[in-house]
């Protein structure tokens, strides 16, 4: 679950565009140098596995985090697509990601691909439409068909199994997509 980074969509909100990819690339490059560390490096990883290891999935104990696959994703987006695109696609993959798995994982449902479920998919359409709802009405962002385009578009995207990992690849596609809206 990764709303602890709903952080990223609101900084990136109300700071300039620039300060915004400043500090996300800052981030970035720490998170992943931790979790390289954790990976690599003994001490860290039984460290970082006494304090974190109940957040991580089982995959992750030999691969890069979730956290760190959604902060390169972010910022990717970032550095594509103007302010208004990046706060929706990232708010849409951090809040639908985090009710996709609390949905997806307590509620039994029919399963869709790769551990996918429809609760999960479900989970993430709703919560990213609340998200949508939210951006709305705040200044300077987009108008609501780009912005429901972009609800669809990222619920397909987190439900396919795509080649890359879906925290990084969601935020990405989903700009690509309002982008042309």
């Amino acid at each position: 679950m990764n709303l602890w980074a709903i952080f990223i969509p609101m900084i990136y909100y109300v700071l300039p565009q620039r300060s915004g990819r400043l500090i996300l690339l800052a981030i970035c490059i720490v998170v992943v140098t931790v979790d390289f560390l954790r990976l690599h490096v003994d001490g860290v990883k039984e460290g970082f596995i006494l304090f974190f290891g109940s957040f991580l999935r089982r995959h992750e104990f030999t691969r890069l985090s979730g956290a760190t696959y959604l902060l390169l994703g972010c910022l990717v987006t970032s550095l594509l697509f103007g302010k208004p695109i990046v706060v929706a696609a990232c708010a849409y993959s951090i809040v639908g990601d985090t009710f996709a798995a609390i949905l997806g994982q307590n509620i039994k449902s029919p399963k869709l691909f790769r551990g996918k479920t429809l609760m999960g998919s479900l989970g993430f359409l709703l919560a990213s439409l609340a998200a949508a709802a939210v951006i709305y009405y705040l200044p300077d962002t987009l108008p609501m068909k780009p912005l429901i385009i972009g609800v669809i578009a990222a619920s397909v995207f987190e439900s396919l199994p795509l080649p890359l990992n879906d925290n990084f690849a969601v935020p990405i596609l989903t700009g690509l997509v309002m982008y042309f809206f």
